[in-house]
């Protein structure tokens, strides 16, 4: 029996958002198959060396975003 990504995200989520840098989880593609996208606030390269590259059998990509906030909460010009 394989296992589910949402699993795998939902067994790793609470750990990796405590991580400072960490803005987001998700689930995303990669030619097609299932990945783990994290959104990174900081360098993706320094984020890449505490992040593994596969976690039970998907891959996982490390994108640099910025810091990610409710709109609301944005100042306004």
């Amino acid at each position: 029996m394989s296992v589910r990504i949402e699993e795998v995200i939902s067994s790793i989520q609470d750990k990796w958002m405590k991580m400072e840098g960490v803005e987001g989880i998700g689930q995303g593609k990669i030619d097609d198959k299932d990945c783990i996208m994290v959104f990174v606030s900081r360098s993706a390269q320094e984020m890449k060396q505490k992040i593994p590259e596969k976690l039970e059998g998907f891959v996982v990509r490390v994108e640099e975003t910025g810091i990610i906030q409710p709109q609301n909460l944005r100042k306004k010009k």
